[in-house]
Formats: C-alpha cells, sequence, structure tokens
C-alpha cells in the first residue's frame, strides 16, 4: 500500500461508509418491528398505521434503507482498490496483495461469526409475536456445518450472521481485481460505454435472478469511476453549485426506488439502486455540500468503525431483542444499538486493526519471497494525489 503521508485520503468517502453503515444497522433495528418487519421481510400488503406507512412508502424509507448501503458499499470497494493502480508506473504485486487483502477481510469476518455463535449460545434466539416475522427469521442453531459454510465467505451465508453475505462478493471482486484493472485501464476514450455495459450487466442479472451478475458490475462501476474521477472532476468543475441539489436528489430517489409504492418493484430494480448508489458516490466525491457532510466528526468515527460496526451489529441487536422484548421492544433496540456502537469500537480496536497489521506484515512477507513485482508503464495516466485506504472492506 502506498504512503498514505505522501497522498491524501479521500476522507469524505470514509465519511459515506460510515453513514452507510448507520443506515445498515438503522434497517435491522426497525425490521424487528412486528408490522414494519412483515412488510419488509414478505407482505407488503400487511396492515400499518400512519406512521409506519410514512416510514415505509416514503423518502423517509432511505434513513434506514439499507439494500442502497451495500451498493454504496460495492460502488466505494470498487474505487477504493483500483487507485493504487492509476499511479504511473505503478507497480503490479499480486502476490502480497492477496495476502493483505484477504487477511483483511477474513480474519474479522471469522472473528464476527465467532461473536454471533457465542451470542446464540447465551442468549439462544427464540420466534416470539413481540417481534417481527422478519425477526424471526433469524433463529437458528448454529451447527460446526453451517459456521465452516458461513466462514469460507463464498456461499450464501446463514443466518448466524446475515451481514456475511456481502463478503462473498467483496472477495469474489478482490479475487478478480487483476480483470477489473485490466478493464478499468483499458479503452479510457470509452469510458462512458464502459459504465454504461456495467449497468447493463447488472439489468440483465436484476431481470433474470443472477446475483453474481447482479452485484460483481457494481465494483466494475467503481473502478471505472475511480480510473476517470480527474477527468469527471474536469467535466464538472464548472457547474453551478444548485446542479448538484437534482443529482443528489435523483441518486437518493433511484436508490429507494424499491419502496415508492405497495406494489411489488419493477424486475431489475436493483440496477436503478445501482444508479443511485453510483450519484451518491459521485456526489460525495464532487459536491463541496457533500464533502463537508462526510468530513464531519461523526461520519469520520463511523467511517473508521464502519466494517466493524458491520459485521457486529445484527447479533448485537437480535440479542438485545430476544432479552429485551418481554419488557419493551424500543428499549430494546435502544440498549442493542447503543452496545452494537460500543462492541464495533472494542472490535476495531482489537480485531480489525491487528488484523490490518497482520495483513501488512503478512503481504510484506510474501512481496520478499516472491520479488518485488513487475513495474507496470502507464504513460497515459497521471500520478494520484488521493488514495483511499486499499484495505477498506470496511463495509
Amino acid at each position: 500500500m502506498p504512503n498514505q503521508s505522501r497522498q491524501a485520503r479521500v476522507t469524505q468517502l470514509d465519511g459515506l461508509r460510515g453513514i452507510a453503515a448507520l443506515i445498515v444497522v438503522a434497517c435491522h433495528a426497525i425490521s424487528t418491528l412486528p408490522e414494519i418487519g412483515r412488510v419488509v421481510s414478505s407482505d407488503r400488503s400487511a396492515g400499518l398505521s400512519s406512521a409506519e406507512m410514512w416510514a415505509v412508502f416514503s423518502p423517509l424509507h432511505l434513513l434506514w434503507n439499507g439494500t442502497p448501503a451495500v451498493h454504496v458499499f460495492f460502488v466505494l470497494s470498487g474505487f477504493v482498490l483500483i487507485l493504487p493502480f492509476t499511479r504511473a508506473a505503478a507497480v503490479t504485486r499480486w502476490a502480497p496483495y492477496y495476502a493483505k487483502r484477504l487477511l483483511r477481510l477474513y480474519v474479522p469476518a471469522w472473528a464476527s461469526l465467532a461473536v454471533a455463535v457465542a451470542l446464540i449460545a447465551l442468549i439462544p434466539r427464540t420466534v416470539s409475536p413481540q417481534q417481527s416475522p422478519w425477526a424471526d427469521m433469524y433463529v437458528i442453531q448454529p451447527s460446526v456445518a453451517q459456521v465452516a459454510k458461513d466462514g469460507l465467505l463464498l456461499l450464501n451465508a446463514s443466518t448466524i450472521n446475515t451481514p456475511l453475505w456481502t463478503l462473498k462478493w467483496e472477495v469474489a471482486f478482490s479475487l478478480l481485481l487483476p480483470a477489473y484493472v485490466f478493464v478499468a485501464l483499458r479503452w479510457r476514450r470509452l469510458w462512458h460505454l464502459k459504465l454504461g455495459v456495467a449497468l447493463a450487466l447488472a439489468v440483465l442479472g436484476g431481470v433474470q435472478h443472477v446475483d453474481w451478475l447482479t452485484y460483481l458490475p457494481i465494483f466494475a462501476i467503481g473502478a471505472i469511476i475511480g480510473v476517470e474521477r480527474d477527468r469527471i472532476r474536469e467535466l464538472t468543475r464548472s457547474w453551478p453549485r444548485l446542479v448538484w441539489l437534482p443529482v443528489a436528489a435523483a441518486g437518493l430517489v433511484l436508490a429507494n426506488a424499491e419502496w415508492f409504492s405497495r406494489d411489488r418493484p419493477v424486475l431489475g430494480v436493483e440496477a436503478l439502486v445501482t444508479v443511485g448508489a453510483t450519484l451518491i458516490v459521485l456526489v460525495f466525491l464532487l459536491c463541496g455540500s457533500a464533502k463537508k457532510l462526510g468530513d464531519t466528526a461523526a461520519a469520520q468515527w463511523l467511517g473508521r468503525v464502519s466494517f466493524s460496526l458491520y459485521l457486529v451489529h445484527l447479533p448485537i441487536i437480535l440479542a438485545g431483542v430476544t432479552l429485551l422484548r418481554s419488557v419493551s421492544l424500543p428499549l430494546a433496540l435502544a440498549v442493542s444499538v447503543a452496545a452494537s456502537f460500543v462492541a464495533a469500537a472494542l472490535f476495531h480496536r482489537y480485531v480489525e486493526r491487528p488484523s490490518q497489521r497482520l495483513s501488512i506484515a503478512a503481504g510484506r512477507a510474501v512481496e520478499r519471497r516472491f520479488g518485488r513485482g513487475v513495474r507496470v508503464e502507464r504513460p497515459e495516466l497521471q500520478p494520484v494525489r488521493e488514495l483511499a485506504d486499499a484495505g477498506a472492506g470496511r463495509r
């Protein structure tokens, strides 16, 4: 990884990642509420109070809609991991990269799986009318086989710690990064076309219900934006500040496309969500007001612990709801969400950061073993002055 003392971080995107992680936490907490959980899990026609209708079928859903937040994570991962390869005369060292990247993903994921199993052992999840059918879906007695399967991060995650499902696609993207680098760095004059092709593949995946075709192109969109960010910045430099308002509004509306009404969303709605997530990332990358929001102290703290928060929050919320729902479900949610933030800070300090140091040491060891890599001249690229954390599986 390049030395960050020489290159500035794109700090507002760290903040955006933190905001997205907070939205995922809100999504899972609110989904435990009986009526809302019934709507989001299966029955869009279920009865709701007036307040619940506003929460679900209005723009307010953006505040707790986890789907576009995950799409934002994927766009950011594509953007971040491509950056080191956009430097002039970048050196390709794939063996050290794989050692660092996979350790950064797997070690925290395994630790979070252990936390989830321990919490289930201490506070077994049970079905209850005091919680939603959505929460009931997470009742499970983990087996060794299920834990081992989830730990691979290559198959669909069970309900032990369901957020691990996204790491399946992070791992796939990480393994396929050489192909993404090749596509993003070649045929640069056709960058519009490449973005269009990636989006078309995501539409096809959504219509055909092919998960890999739905999600893997999202990383490509982020990678292409990462390579072309200076070009895009130059194209938008003269835009009046007010232009960003409709761009941001379009991003937010499209991100919430799945919840326009009670009707079933159209086939391929995931592609609309992807467009919305992409616009949101571009707004945070290029718009001064959004940059300021991403650089606030709260957003930056959330960004630092975002991967840890994402990994540990759901088992804690489900344990808190199981333990306290008979007293008060709102109280259970308040306590469990607060506990999630505390646990995320501890997990970040004692698991995520040590795993980062381990990954760096492993990368250096692999580099010494296999050599310095191959220098690849890229005369058409300008030196990069921004570098987001290349290990940011931090979602």
